[in-house]
C-alpha cells in the first residue's frame, strides 16, 4: 500500500453548501516591464470589463457586502485537448466576444474507492470538461472604482484534493479571506489538471509528451498573474502563493524546481505528497493507463486522438486500483521540472531561496489515510515490508525501532497509531522540519483542534460565521454578521502574512481566544517554536511532535527506497 494525500474538509464544505450555490516564461521580468496600470472600462448599468489583449474580460458579480468584485472563468490557457493533450499549457487563443464568466468547468476528477461515496456529487453544481484552464480573480472596490491607486499584493490559492480531486471556487470562496485583510489583497484561484490528465510522468511521458503537467498548470497561472495582474490593480512583485496537502506540495515542488519561483511569500497547510521516484513504477502507471484507454498501440499520439470520455475513464479506473489511503496519481520525477524529489532537493539545498514561508501540520495528520482494517502488529509489518519493498532487513529494523509496536512503554497505544504515525509523519510532518531548514526565518504552526485530522483547518481557513457565510454573502447577497473567534484569529495571522510578510502586524486584537505573537522556527538542528492551536486558543510550544528530528533524519536519508540521498 501507498500513502497519499486528500482534503477531508472539501468534502464537508462541499455537501454543507451544495444547496445553496450554483455552482511560460521562465522568470519574473523587471517591475518596469511588467506593472501595468489598471484598465477598467465601465458601460453603464454593466460590470466593469478588463481588456487584456487577447480577451475582454467582464466581472462576474460584485459584492456588496465585503465591496469586491470577482471576475470568474478567465482562460490562462488553451483548452488542454486533443493536440494540447498531455502538453504543456498552451497560450490562450483570443476571444471575440466578451467573456462574463458564465461559462467555466471543473478538470474531471474522481475520488478511490474509500471516497467513493462523494464521486455522485463532484459535477452536481459544476460540470467537468478537459476544457478547464480557467481562473478567478477578485479585487477590491477601492481598486476598480480609482479610490486608491497603490497596487495591491497577491494571494494565490492552489487548491488540494489528492492531485484527482477540486476545483478554484467550490468549496472555497475569496470572501472570508478578502474580509479578514480588510480587502488589502487581490485573490487569485485556478484551475489545473488533475489525474492521468495531469500527474502522469515516466520514460515515455517525458519523451514524447509532459510529465506533471499540472504542476505547469499552476505555473501558467502564476505566469498569468505576473502579466496580466497590473490591468486589476495588483503588484506581481508580491504574490504569496497558498495550498493545503496537494496545494501545498505543489508548492514545495516549485520551490525545489530548477525554475524560478513565480511568487515571493508561501503558505503550506499540511504539504502532502508521496514520493514518486522509481520510473519502472512510473512507467506501469502510464502503461495501465494507455490500456484502459485502449491505446495499446499508439502510444501518446493514440492518447491524443481519443474522445475527452474515453481518457477521462481510463483515469478513473486508474483511480480505483488505488490501494488504501492513496490516490494513484501525483507529482513525480521528470528530470526537467521536478528533476528528483523534493525531500533530496531539500536535503541538498535546492531550493529557490529568498521565498518567506508560513508551514503548518495538523496534530492526526496520518488518520485520514490509515486503513482501520491493519489491527495486529504483524499485518503492520508486513505493510512496512510491501511498501518499502527495497528496504534493507537493517532499515526495516530501524523503521521498527523509530516506530515500535505498540505496549505498555511504547509511544503508540495502538497499531492505528503506529502506522498512521509513520504515515503522517512520512508523508507531512517531516516535510514541515525540511522547509524551515532551507529557508531561514520559517514561521510553523500546528492545527491541533480535536480531532486535528487532516483537512480539517481548511473548515477555520475559509471559515465565515458559519460555514455558509462567504458562499451566501457572494452568491445570494446575504451578509452575516462576523464575529471575532478563533477562526478569524488563525485567518488574521494568514492574511496578515500575505498582506505584509509578517503574521503578527495585522494579527487580529480584542477577539477570544486572543491571539499571541507568531514566533520564527529559529534552529532546525534539534527543536523549533512552533504556534499551537487548539480550541482554547494559542500557544507557543518549543518543540514540533509531528516532525521529530530523529525520524525526520531518517525518512530523508532515502534508506527505505534501498537508495542514500
Amino acid at each position: 500500500m501507498l500513502f497519499s494525500c486528500f482534503i477531508l474538509s472539501s468534502l464537508c464544505l462541499a455537501f454543507v453548501s451544495a444547496a445553496y450555490t450554483e455552482y511560460v516564461k521562465a522568470q519574473t521580468a523587471p517591475r518596469s516591464q511588467i506593472l501595468k496600470r489598471s484598465a477598467f472600462e465601465f458601460i453603464e448599468g454593466t460590470l466593469p470589463i478588463v481588456d487584456l489583449g487577447y480577451a475582454k474580460v467582464q466581472a462576474n458579480y460584485y459584492n456588496t457586502g465585503q465591496d469586491f468584485y470577482q471576475w470568474k472563468n478567465i482562460r490562462f490557457a488553451a483548452p488542454p485537448v486533443g493536440e494540447n493533450r498531455l502538453k504543456k499549457p498552451q497560450p490562450p487563443v483570443n476571444e471575440t466576444a466578451v467573456n462574463d464568466g458564465a461559462v467555466g468547468n471543473q478538470c474531471p476528477q474522481h475520488l478511490p474507492p474509500e471516497f467513493s461515496i462523494a464521486n455522485p456529487f463532484i459535477s452536481l453544481l459544476i460540470p467537468q470538461s478537459e476544457d478547464c484552464l480557467f481562473l478567478d480573480v477578485a479585487v477590491p472596490g477601492k481598486i476598480v472604482r480609482g479610490e486608491s491607486t497603490d497596487p495591491l499584493p497577491i494571494l494565490n490559492w492552489i487548491f488540494g484534493g489528492g492531485f484527482v480531486f477540486g476545483a478554484k471556487d467550490f468549496p472555497y470562496s475569496a470572501y472570508p479571506l478578502l474580509k479578514s485583510a480588510n480587502n488589502e489583497f487581490i485573490y487569485v484561484a485556478a484551475n489545473y489538471r488533475l489525474g492521468a490528465l495531469g500527474w502522469l510522468s515516466g520514460p515515455t511521458v517525458n519523451k514524447d509528451a509532459v510529465g506533471n503537467a499540472g504542476l505547469w498548470d499552476q505555473r501558467a497561472a502564476l505566469q498569468w498573474i505576473q502579466d496580466y495582474i497590473g490591468l486589476f490593480g495588483g503588484d506581481p512583485n508580491t504574490v504569496t502563493v497558498m495550498g493545503e496537502s496537494a496545494g501545498a506540495a505543489s508548492i514545495i515542488h516549485h520551490l525545489v524546481s530548477p525554475y524560478p519561483a513565480l511568487f515571493h511569500r508561501a503558505i503550506l497547510q499540511s504539504p502532502a505528497y508521496l514520493p514518486q521516484y522509481d520510473y519502472g513504477h512510473l512507467e506501469t502507471q502510464y502503461v495501465g493507463f494507455r490500456n484502459y484507454a485502449g491505446c495499446t498501440e499508439g502510444g501518446i499520439e493514440c492518447l491524443r486522438g481519443l474522445s475527452s470520455d474515453a481518457v477521462i475513464a481510463a483515469s478513473a479506473d486508474m483511480i480505483k486500483l488505488a490501494p488504501y489511503g492513496t490516490f494513484q496519481f501525483g507529482p513525480a520525477r521528470d528530470d526537467d521540472y521536478v528533476p528528483d524529489i523534493p525531500t533530496r532537493r531539500l536535503k541538498d539545498g535546492n531550493v529557490n531561496s529568498g521565498v518567506h514561508i508560513i508551514v503548518s501540520h495538523n496534530s492526526n495528520e496520518g488518520y485520514l489515510f490509515t486503513d482501520p482494517a491493519i489491527i495486529t502488529n504483524s499485518q503492520a509489518d508486513n505493510l512496512i515490508k510491501k511498501n518499502f519493498p527495497n528496504a534493507t532487513s537493517s532499515t526495516l529494523a530501524m523503521i521498527g525501532s523509530l516506530y515500535p509496536a505498540p505496549g505498555l512503554l511504547s509511544r503508540y497505544p495502538s497499531t492505528f497509531e503506529r502506522v498512521s504515525g509513520l504515515i503522517g509523519e512520512w508523508i507531512i510532518g517531516c516535510n514541515v522540519r525540511y522547509i524551515a531548514a532551507n529557508y531561514p526565518n520559517t514561521y510553523i504552526y500546528q492545527f491541533d483542534v480535536a480531532p486535528g485530522i487532516h483537512g480539517e483547518d481548511i473548515l477555520f481557513t475559509f471559515w465565515g460565521t458559519d460555514l455558509l457565510d462567504g458562499l451566501l454573502n457572494d452568491h445570494f447577497g446575504i451578509d452575516l454578521p462576523s464575529g471575532e473567534n478563533l477562526a478569524t484569529a488563525v485567518q488574521s495571522y494568514l492574511t496578515s502574512f500575505a498582506i505584509c510578510g509578517d503574521p503578527n502586524t495585522y494579527r487580529q486584537s480584542g477577539g477570544l481566544p486572543a491571539t499571541i505573537k507568531f514566533q520564527q522556527a529559529g534552529s532546525t538542528t534539534g527543536n523549533m517554536k512552533v504556534l499551537n492551536i487548539n480550541l482554547l486558543g494559542f500557544s507557543t510550544l518549543s518543540s514540533d511532535p509531528d516532525s521529530p528530528a530523529d525520524r525526520c533524519a531518517f525518512w530523508q536519508t532515502g534508506a527505505y527506497a534501498g537508495q542514500s540521498w
